[in-house]
């Protein structure tokens, strides 16, 4: 698919599921905002530039900390919400732009920190979006990535593939973090620090933050009810106080852009 299309195929899924996203109780955590924060040790003196940073939330939990804060997103219904949030909250020193990540049209070495959450397992442009991230951050600063990542066990990764695909069309692939850490390796971005933790996750609130077709729907109900049904799958699913939930990984890798490039 040319690049093209698949922007449209993003921008319009995610226009058309900004609103539940944005409410979505992941999207809201402020503890995980806290604890990203933590990890790439950001300072009052730092500016940040978010890529892909939907309606927001991170961007506007860091800003009020440090000294200035950026984001950017291809969807316009999530940087209306970012700038509707921005301005409820009373927060003057952030700004939004409705762009393509892999074209960001902001000046080099801009920001001192750079980041990503949760949205490369949507890229296909890996490259153009890694070296735009990079010309954006001044030479010294950090760029940081956090998403989802694949399953280690192949059979049950291409089971949640299938089912990703089919809860938001939008999603292309979770990598795994061997690929992010040989993606900082091959840009040149200086000791990088990872951490990796499991988290539980609601199912329906999982499927109610995207929006599904009644086809992807129905094939999402035969998938589900199939793992449920598979010893190995089953077993990456659980039920507590009524509710389905399922695990996932996530993986955090920080890098520092060379000072002399």
């Amino acid at each position: 698919m040319e690049r093209s299309n698949i922007n449209e195929v993003v921008r319009n899924q995610f226009n058309k599921q900004a609103d539940q996203f944005s409410n979505w109780s992941v999207t809201q955590n402020k503890e995980y905002m806290k604890r990203y924060f933590a990890a790439c040790e950001m300072t009052p003196e730092d500016s940040l530039l978010d890529v892909a940073c939907g309606s927001g939330e991170f961007a506007i939990f860091s800003a009020p900390q440090i000294r200035s804060a950026a984001g950017v997103d291809i969807s316009d219904r999530m940087i209306e919400l970012a700038r509707l949030n921005a301005i409820q909250r009373n927060i003057s020193n952030i700004t939004f732009l409705c762009h393509d990540i892999a074209s960001i049209p902001l000046e080099d070495k801009s920001f001192s920190i750079v980041t990503c959450k949760s949205a490369f397992h949507h890229v296909y442009d890996y490259d153009n979006v890694m070296n735009e991230m990079i010309r954006c951050c001044e030479n010294g600063g950090k760029i940081s990535m956090q998403d989802i990542v694949a399953y280690q066990n192949d059979r049950v990764n291409d089971f949640f593939e299938q089912l990703e695909q089919q809860i938001d069309i939008s999603h292309h692939v979770s990598l795994s973090k061997q690929f992010f850490q040989k993606l900082f390796e091959a840009h040149n971005l200086a000791a990088a620090r990872t951490f990796e933790l499991t988290v539980e996750l609601n199912f329906k609130e999982y499927l109610n933050h995207a929006v599904q077709s009644e086809k992807c729907s129905t094939e999402m109900e035969r998938l589900l009810k199939n793992g449920l049904h598979d010893s190995e799958i089953s077993g990456f699913f659980a039920v507590k106080g009524g509710e389905l939930y399922f695990k996932r990984n996530v993986f955090v890798i920080i890098g520092r852009k060379l000072l002399f490039v």
